[in-house]
């Protein structure tokens, strides 16, 4: 989860990249490094509770800004980093790692790499890419499901299935990535895997993705709402294993995206729930039209209590000002808060139940 010290400092993300650039080497050495980025201001406004710091009055407090540094040392081994920074963040590396070309078909990552779960958690940052303003509930920080990257190695194989398509098997372990880390590093392993199938219809994957991680407890919070026989008797401090299981499926061809993903999750003997199905479609070239219908529960055994279940239909427009340049509006409407409480921003019991949020963005590549 990450911290919420505020008012990072952009001019220092680029000045160290610049420096970085600035002082590869030799000529030859600056053609091996390229540097991209991108980024997005968002705009919240709830008509009830608090969520993403946003409240009936609004807010523009939601910036990103992101440069990814890429140098190849050889014909096999590429330097890859992100450097990142937003109005909720401290300004840090997402990753960094080394990716060794075994051969045309496997290759190893060590360093901190972005965690492959699903279809949206290696671009997660990156919503110029995405349909929604707004990523499903699966990969909000409300959830906590999710660790952006792990502190280990990786391997991934692809397999060749001639007309019948491919599959991507990965691989991976070491110890997640947390902003706020138990005091002992080596006590928080992670390992799992995903497989991707790449089928010969074009344009349509499947994804099965799985993980074990060690989550330091920092808070009894919602555990020990009532009744009293979800309190939480384990000392803060301590760890607890997290389980993780996604299914996905996502169709991309011509104008249309299309996708869907249902997720499991268990962590001290509470279990919760995820999916959403959503279509999107392109049109007149420039703009987009969107729909998700999203569910989480946050605890399948209180999932008839709206403070820990919540159903959303999220509607949505995007219009590209140009091929990087895009401006958005969306409009979700909830029933249940469960994302609200799970993120500490209402209360259980004490939010309202019919709601709405409305979000207005800029996003762009560059």
């Amino acid at each position: 989860m990450r911290k919420t010290t505020k008012h990072a400092s952009l001019p220092f993300v680029i000045g160290m990249l610049g420096a970085v650039a600035a002082n590869v080497g030799s000529a030859q050495a600056l053609e091996d490094f390229s540097l991209h980025g991108f980024g997005s201001q968002t705009y919240y406004q709830t008509s009830a509770n608090t969520y993403m710091g946003a409240d009936h009055r609004g807010t523009w407090d939601n910036n990103f800004l992101g440069l990814i540094g890429t140098f190849a040392v050889n014909d096999k081994t590429t330097v890859w980093s992100q450097l990142e920074t937003s109005s909720t963040a401290t300004t840090h590396f997402t990753w960094f790692f080394i990716n060794y070309q075994l051969s045309d078909d496997s290759q190893v990552d060590a360093g901190r790499v972005k965690m492959p779960v699903g279809i949206y958690n290696e671009i997660t940052d990156t919503t110029f890419l995405q349909q929604s303003a707004l990523l499903p509930a699966i990969y909000q920080n409300a959830t906590n499901w999710l660790h952006d990257a792990y502190n280990g190695v990786g391997y991934d194989y692809t397999q060749h299935l001639g007309d019948a398509g491919k599959i991507l098997w990965q691989v991976y372990g070491g110890d997640n990535d947390d902003t706020d880390p138990p005091a002992d590093g080596r006590d928080r392993r992670v390992y799992g895997g995903r497989i991707t199938y790449t089928s010969s219809v074009d344009g349509l994957r499947f994804m099965l993705s799985g993980n074990r991680a060690q989550i330091q407890i920092q808070t009894i919070g919602l555990l020990s709402t009532p009744p009293t026989s979800y309190l939480v008797t384990v000392p803060i401090g301590s760890l607890a294993d997290q389980d993780l299981w996604i299914a996905s499926v996502d169709y991309v061809h011509d104008d249309w995206d299309l996708k869907s993903e249902y997720g499991k999750q268990k962590y001290l003997g509470i279990s919760a729930d995820s999916y959403y199905l959503q279509a999107a479609r392109n049109f007149a070239a420039r703009w987009t039209v969107f729909a998700r219908y999203d569910y989480v529960t946050t605890d399948k055994a209180r999932s008839s209590d709206e403070s820990f279940s919540q159903k959303v239909l999220a509607v949505g427009l995007n219009f590209k000002v140009r091929s990087n340049l895009s401006l958005r509006i969306e409009e979700q409407f909830n029933r249940g808060y469960a994302l609200p409480v799970a993120s500490g921003e209402v209360v259980p019991g004490t939010g309202t139940d019919d709601w709405s949020l409305f979000i207005a963005g800029v996003h762009f590549i560059f």
